[in-house]
């Protein structure tokens, strides 16, 4: 299937050289030094989210009581990252505090056999706000206490403490917080009595939770948690993973954390290894942290190759229609996701990847271009199942309503929805492409996210010197030599195919700096060309 994309200006702006004033027309920004740079008085007052005085006093009679507390894990980054700043945090008040987690493989959400009978409290962290029926439950005999930020079906339903954004008639401004951030929320009033420590040390993770679930990062309260978060660095595993990936002595970025931090983590998470995702957070002897990350980088790169076969494996039996569609007897659980997310952004149209179980057809479903999939699932009389989030979800459907649901999708998808446009920020020409402009433009990507992409440039004229394959041992990627910029393209060696040394191409995609013991050397990350 070949995909044409279009390229749009996104908007018809002047520039006159003052790239702030023109971002900030091109992207609707009304306070462009507030974007870049919020305030505190962008972080909002915790006592707006619903039902948290409740939780602390409950969980402050939990401590001073000495109860045994016991905090439950959602099996992903923001989980991981949730439940290391609330377990940090109590054990510094008391010494009756423990952790639980079931593995990705076993699925999101509580249930009864995962918590001791003994439990005085229960404190569930970046999930279960629906899970009724398990929640119900276990309170009859422990209390429970919910921490999350999914999107809440019937909050009534529900018999435990629930302090969440998204929940009805809750006034907190921010709907976008990530599980950790809610936690450090939470944190914040426990800290505002018993006073242990400066709640500032734990916003790096927070920083990495935002950035590991995907939350909007056009929301001035994220961008400041994120700010901030990433200026320093306090949590010992996490400065391990930044030296393990030579991200030591650089300013770190979304990039950074999106491309080299995170999915080291996702990683043992998709490998049902989440106990080392904790070793390493847990972690107060920095050599020992740098050498688990070591360890990670390689489990990580085991995983790459593990994807691509399975992609390969996948996309043969894949019925491309207006979703793409793959049902698999012996399908991974923990890559489905994965591979649906890698089938959407190739075919330009969301993707679902579910195992046959039998009578179920149950999986994960990636969208595109901002589609509503959740919504749309939801609406599908055919669905038992679509929880998550718009773009991310869990789905599950029966097997005998297969058939009626691809129809449902033919009868209800106009096509359009998914015609993929580029929407470049900014063109401009190979030889006017300047130092000062580069910088400015970086600052802006510094930190990006959901509904805050970074700036999409349009390289026009770019006489290309030579083109090579990288690296020597295992060719790969595609590096395209310009004039004083290379412009790259990753895990395609047949990329550009058309293009050759001494032809002349347009191209869309993001400005990068690589910087190398002193030297900078300016980088084109390809989206896609146009050869004239």
């Amino acid at each position: 299937m070949v995909i044409k994309i279009k390229w749009k200006l996104r908007k018809n702006v002047e520039f006159d050289g003052d790239f702030k004033k023109y971002i900030s027309k091109v992207r609707d920004i009304q306070n462009i030094d507030e974007y870049l740079n919020p305030s505190v008085k962008n972080v909002h007052n915790p006592l707006l989210l619903k039902d948290i005085k409740r939780a602390v006093k409950r969980t402050m009679q939990g401590i001073d009581k000495n109860e045994k507390i016991v905090v439950f894990a959602d099996p992903d980054v923001d989980g991981v990252i949730a439940t290391v700043i609330l377990v940090d945090y109590l054990k510094r008040l008391s010494s009756n505090v423990e952790y639980r987690y079931r593995e990705r493989e076993t699925g999101h959400g509580v249930e009864v056999d995962d918590i001791d009978k003994d439990t005085d409290l229960l404190i569930i962290v970046d999930s279960s706000s629906n899970e009724h029926k398990a929640v119900n439950k276990l309170s009859e005999s422990m209390d429970v206490i919910i921490l999350d930020h999914h999107n809440v079906e019937d909050s009534k339903k529900i018999n435990a403490i629930l302090v969440n954004p998204n929940q009805p008639d809750c006034p907190y401004p921010n709907k976008h917080l990530s599980g950790g951030g809610v936690v450090w929320k939470f944190i914040e009033l426990l800290d505002y009595h018993y006073k242990q420590i400066n709640i500032k040390r734990y916003l790096d993770l927070v920083a990495m939770s935002l950035l590991a679930d995907q939350m909007d990062m056009s929301s001035l309260e994220n961008r400041w948690i994120v700010k901030n978060g990433l200026s320093k660095i306090y949590n010992i595993g996490l400065l391990g993973l930044i030296y393990a990936t030579k991200n030591n002595g650089k300013k770190l970025n979304a990039q950074i954390m999106n491309f080299d931090i995170i999915p080291l983590i996702n990683t043992v998470a998709r490998n049902n290894e989440l106990h080392k995702a904790f070793k390493v957070f847990f972690e107060k002897d920095f050599f020992k942290a740098k050498r688990m990350g070591e360890y990670l980088i390689k489990e990580n790169k085991e995983r790459k190759i593990k994807i691509k076969k399975l992609f390969k494996e996948y996309e043969k039996i894949a019925e491309v229609g207006k979703f793409v569609l793959v049902v698999k007897e012996d399908a991974e659980k923990n890559y489905n996701g994965l591979i649906s997310q890698q089938l959407a952004s190739k075919y330009k149209r969301p993707a679902l990847v579910l195992k046959d179980k039998g009578n179920i057809f149950a999986g994960s479903g990636r969208t595109f271009n901002n589609f509503d999939l959740q919504k749309f699932l939801k609406e599908c009389p055919y669905v038992n199942q679509a929880e998550g989030h718009s773009g991310a979800l869990g789905v599950e459907i029966q097997a005998e309503n297969w058939d009626k649901f691809k129809q449902y999708i033919e009868d209800n998808i106009d096509e359009a929805l998914f015609e993929e446009i580029i929407e470049y920020d900014i063109e401009v020409s190979n030889d006017e492409l300047n130092w000062d402009l580069v910088k400015e433009i970086l600052e802006f990507n510094h930190i990006w996210g959901n509904n805050a992409q970074p700036i999409m440039v349009k390289l026009k004229n770019v006489f290309i010197n030579d083109k090579e394959l990288f690296p020597k041992n295992n060719p790969e990627h595609v590096k395209i030599i310009g004039d004083n910029i290379e412009l790259l393209k990753f895990n395609n060696a047949k990329y550009a195919a058309d293009l050759d040394s001494w032809d002349i191409a347009n191209f869309v995609g993001f400005l990068n700096v690589n910087e190398w013991r002193g030297a900078k050397k300016l980088q084109f990350l390809i989206e896609d060309y146009i050869k004239q």
